[in-house]
């Protein structure tokens, strides 16, 4: 199971209203795991596991046979704290996923956070996280902790990005 940690899904859109593994967590904070104001947590959703079936996009995983567990730690103004994505951690795991997505990032690592995603690694969970969108060399967090995968963009030559950050995690 993938758990996407990031700001809900929209159930009603078409892409995912006929999938029928998909779950999540809601938070007292931002809300209930099925909506998704600013429609992030919907797009990423969909670069996952967006159905062939005629409209839109199509995921790397179409087939609708991938579990999606949603966890979601914004609202509509797009702000998390580091307590919260741990927990975000804790529920994905707890949920059964054994590889987290998130399309997030901050400019600050935190010795808790670094702490969490590393058990999590050593119980066998992958997580995979943005290395940040300010096309630069900076490093984003949790994509620059070693227990993490940094991915960066592409662009239609296959070449990175140049809204891409790029650094040696």
């Amino acid at each position: 199971m993938i758990c996407i940690i990031d700001s809900g899904l929209d159930r009603g859109h078409p892409e995912f209203t006929s999938q029928f593994n998909i779950s999540g967590t809601s938070d007292s904070g931002t809300g209930d795991w099925f909506t998704d104001e600013n429609s992030h947590g919907t797009h990423v959703a969909g670069t996952i596991a967006a159905l062939a079936n005629g409209e839109g996009v199509v995921g790397v995983l179409p087939n609708g046979n991938i579990g999606l567990h949603i966890i979601k730690v914004f609202g509509a103004s797009g702000w998390s704290y580091s307590s919260g994505l741990v927990a975000a951690l804790d529920a994905c795991e707890a949920a059964g996923s054994n590889v987290v997505s998130m399309s997030l990032g901050g400019s600050f690592k935190s010795r808790t956070e670094s702490r969490a995603f590393s058990r999590a690694n050593g119980r066998g969970v992958l997580s995979i996280a943005a290395a940040g969108n300010d096309g630069n060399t900076r490093k984003s967090y949790p994509a620059s902790y070693d227990s993490v995968m940094s991915v960066a963009a592409v662009d239609a030559n296959n070449a990175i990005a140049t809204f891409s950050q790029q650094n040696d995690q």
